[in-house]
């Protein structure tokens, strides 16, 4: 039988220039329980992953229609000399070893190589972004433009990048960064004695306006409030008294024109919502127009549809997605490829591709805020709003490229 993507593939070749709207509605109407999903990472943080056809064939099939691709931008450094797990394995995730991370650019170049030997058809299908790139480098956007300019019509946004995220920022630390800041008078507020990253950064700014001029879309992870936690996972303060979300509106109020969406509406795994949680979130989207959302990690969805003393409750939750239906958008955050780690029996578990049936089983976790929501507002987050958001933004991306083709990417530094 037919799958529904390519019953959608004929048409648009058949009716290209009818709008895509057009399109959109023919497609809605072959399944209400499809899925598009806006938050996924190719790669692990040892840039162990998936090819893309695999991802595309296995995963996907015809349950997720469309999907972004971003691996995470950061390499977890294995150093020999701390002998993490007692030189039994190595690590590839943030959590667990000592050791720093750093950024890995030839990350966006291998996605890119990938995604060019897919079918039209295939490609269609995904929305590859730009990760390789620190934020905190006013040299950062160069390396999009690279991207751009180097690979054509594959990338349709940059992120997910973290400015604030739990352990993180810790872990990737410029010792100068800090004094430098502290030239110009008080430091920025958001700014730690261990985390350097802050959303006050001016390359951030110039990242945005950036993206705004060339139609990137973007996607930040940035904590809604701190969180020190050590290299193990131990949580040593929470402060949700003293959100981030100043910087994050600063942020918006001084790059107006770029689109972003903020990863799981600033929560993780020991950032907790709050009982103001989506009064915060609710905030920030009304100062920020061209802001959304996303509705991402399973952990973060769980503490929606099952919430804790305290935390909103699921009819919090779906009068909040009832407001904001036209802002906000599912993915799952889902990493492909699991971690190595030490089991209860003292065993290795050595990292692979997740079982398909786990991927998929984060589809189902948000079905009691579907039913709360309703169908019509079910279908704006899970697909909707994507398909608007990230069409236009291949459409305008499309036209920088062309218009930029023939730069000089040996000599953009100073721009």
């Amino acid at each position: 039988m037919e799958s529904r993507w390519m019953t959608l593939q004929k048409v648009r070749r058949m009716f290209i220039i009818i709008p895509s709207i057009v399109l959109f509605s023919v497609f809605v109407a072959h399944g209400a329980d499809d899925y598009i999903d806006s938050h996924f990472h190719i790669a692990n943080y040892a840039m162990q992953g998936i090819p893309l056809k695999t991802l595309l064939d296995k995963y996907m099939g015809n349950k997720v229609v469309r999907s972004v691709v971003f691996p995470l931008p950061l390499q977890q450094k294995w150093d020999r000399f701390e002998h993490y797990a007692g030189d039994r394995m190595a690590p590839n995730y943030y959590m667990g070893p000592k050791a720093g991370m750093y950024y890995y650019s030839f990350i966006d170049a291998m996605v890119a190589m990938d995604y060019l030997k897919l079918s039209e058809a295939d490609k269609a299908r995904l929305d590859p972004m730009i990760v390789g790139f620190n934020p905190m480098d006013q040299y950062g956007v160069n390396h999009i433009k690279r991207m751009l300019i180097l690979f054509p019509k594959v990338f349709t946004g940059i992120g997910e990048f973290s400015v604030h995220k739990e352990l993180v920022g810790d872990k990737i630390n410029d010792d100068l960064t800090r004094a430098n800041m502290a030239q110009d008078g008080a430091l920025p507020p958001d700014v730690t004695d261990s985390s350097r990253n802050t959303l006050y950064n001016p390359s951030l700014k110039t990242i945005l306006d950036f993206a705004a001029k060339s139609g990137l879309i973007v996607n930040l992870h940035s904590d809604i409030y701190p969180a020190r936690v050590t290299y193990d996972g131990r949580v040593i303060s929470l402060a949700p008294e003293a959100p981030y979300t100043a910087g994050m509106k600063r942020l918006c109020r001084e790059s107006p024109n770029a689109t972003v969406y903020w990863a799981h509406t600033g929560l993780g795994r020991f950032v907790k919502p709050a009982p103001d949680h989506l009064k915060q979130v609710s905030e920030l989207l009304d100062a920020c127009p061209n802001w959304y959302a996303d509705l991402s990690w399973d952990l973060v969805q769980k503490c929606m549809v099952d919430p804790k003393p305290s935390m909103p409750s699921l009819n919090d939750w779906a009068n909040f997605v009832i407001k904001y239906q036209d802002r906000l958008l599912w993915g799952s955050d889902t990493v492909i490829y699991t971690r190595n780690r030490i089991g209860d029996k003292d065993n290795l578990i050595m990292g692979s591709e997740m079982p398909v049936a786990d991927y998929l089983a984060v589809t189902e976790i948000l079905k009691p805020l579907w039913k709360e929501v309703g169908p019509e507002v079910s279908r704006k987050v899970k697909i909707a709003n994507h398909v608007r958001l990230f069409d236009a933004a291949r459409a305008k991306v499309r036209k920088w490229e062309a218009a930029h083709a023939k730069d000089n990417v040996w000599n953009l530094a100073g721009e």
